[in-house]
């Protein structure tokens, strides 16, 4: 072989490896750039979809708590009350606003900005309802004022509602795609970069060296996006439970309005929660109803406690602080309040993710006015076919009925209060339950006496 064939034959093997290697190196480098650039949009599509929904719980949660002080401001016929109501509603309208704005700016997507206009369009007619509402609640008229919450208001919140679940479910969507797609990047990289380090192999240990470690760069960024969506998965989470405790703050508020228009502190609430903390504790360590109460089921149903009355902003203040002793027409009405209950706190707490929370405050706020014998209301249930949570609050707050002075009676003593319970007992009450009740008199006492508090609430 002549030297200037060889020395062609050596140009061209390091000009083949020279070109593999430029090759090699510029995809990478291509790779990497394409990568990093795709993991950052993919991070700020997550990070605004997160941001939007946020603004539309916001929404929802806040047209709830305005709906509730206008609901409020109808039952009321106290002109402080009423100017206290307009008040209260007022700083909500604003925040409402506010929400709306920051909400426009973040939004993104003409098919999303479509539905945020349903949003705000929705809104600012219930907002613009609101005075007319108010206005026909001074002038007294009451039925118009109610028609126009039950027609008016309540179709802008059903729209608001719509088209909130509809943009929730375009921007999970939008985010489901992004991650399958970034799958699929992630996996044509590998696929490149396989390639890339078979041509590399052949010819240079260098360039096998630059895309092993590509490899590894890859591997980098997948472990970093699986850490970040672990991340968002923990914020979700996070988030989730602070929605919760927003709308079950909102409940329990609403709950003390109705106990204040009952002529209560607030105090009922914070003690049947700790008569239903310690009866469904006691229950769990004997064993009772062991495949119902666990720990998480004892916590989410002293937090549904205070709800059991919500339903209770429908009954008019005139039958709601009736001194004497209802008649049947009143009674009907008194009635509706736990059925009224169960759909308010469904409403309310409509969105979060713990489904089994939702049905815990909903049995207990419809049921706990059932009695074993099935002569109790809404439904007539008998026995075991009423939720577990509902028998358990109907003998915390009847003891506690007994227990208190009302508008209508006076306290009965301590020792009657638990004999009543007792010769109830498989009439009225669940005997088992009962049971546990009645062998831990000495805390039942304490907490009738307000030296103890459920320690779920603190």
């Amino acid at each position: 072989m002549s030297k200037k064939l060889l020395n062609s034959i050596t140009l061209r093997i390091f000009l083949l490896v020279l070109m593999a290697g430029f090759i090699g190196v510029f995809g990478i480098a291509v790779l990497s750039r394409d990568m990093v650039e795709l993991s950052d949009s993919y991070q700020a599509m997550v990070d605004d979809g997160y941001r939007n929904k946020e603004y539309m719980d916001s929404i929802r949660t806040l047209m709830y708590m305005d709906q509730a002080i206008v609901l409020n401001h109808i039952r009321t016929d106290s002109a402080a009350e009423m100017d206290r109501y307009e008040h209260q509603e007022k700083a909500i309208a604003d925040m409402v606003r506010d929400t709306l704005k920051r909400f426009d700016e973040n939004l993104k997507g003409e098919e999303k900005r479509q539905l945020y206009h349903n949003v705000y369009s929705s809104s600012l007619g219930y907002l613009s309802a609101v005075d007319n509402v108010f206005l026909l609640s001074r002038m007294r008229d009451k039925n118009t004022a109610d028609y126009y919450v039950s027609s008016v208001m309540n179709e802008n919140i059903d729209m608001v509602n719509d088209s909130i679940d509809e943009l929730k479910e375009l921007i999970d969507n939008e985010i489901v795609d992004g991650n399958q797609f970034m799958a699929q990047t992630i996996n044509y990289s590998r696929t490149n970069t396989i390639v890339f380090t078979t041509i590399l192999v052949m010819v240079v240990l260098i360039v096998l060296y630059l895309c092993v470690s590509m490899t590894a760069k890859l591997e980098q960024y997948k472990r970093s996006l699986e850490t970040e969506l672990d991340r968002k998965n923990n914020e979700i989470l996070e988030h989730n439970r602070k929605i919760i405790a927003m709308q079950n703050n909102t409940v329990i508020g609403m709950a003390n309005l109705i106990e204040n228009r009952d002529g209560d502190t607030g105090e009922h609430i914070k003690r049947t929660s700790a008569y239903v903390e310690l009866i469904a504790r006691e229950a769990a360590k004997e064993g009772r109803y062991s495949y119902i109460l666990n720990e998480n089921y004892i916590e989410l149903l002293v937090k549904a406690a205070p709800m059991h009355d919500v339903g209770k902003i429908v009954v008019p203040d005139k039958i709601l602080q009736k001194p004497g002793r209802l008649t049947p027409e009143e009674f009907e009405i008194m009635k509706t309040h736990a059925a009224e209950g169960g759909r308010i706190v469904r409403d309310v707490l409509e969105g979060v993710e713990e489904k089994e929370y939702i049905q815990i405050a909903a049995d207990v706020a419809t049921y706990h006015h059932e009695k074993w014998n099935g002569k109790g209301y809404p439904k007539g249930l008998t026995e075991e076919n009423i939720p577990l949570a509902a028998r358990i609050m109907t003998i915390a707050d009847v003891f506690d009925a007994l227990a208190s002075k009302r508008c209508y009676k006076e306290a009965f003593s301590f020792e009657d209060a638990m004999s009543i319970i007792e010769k109830d007992a498989g009439s009225h009450f669940d005997p088992i339950l009962v049971r546990v009740f009645l062998n831990n008199r000495d805390q039942v006492e304490k907490i009738c006496n307000n030296s103890v508090v459920s320690h779920t609430a603190e």
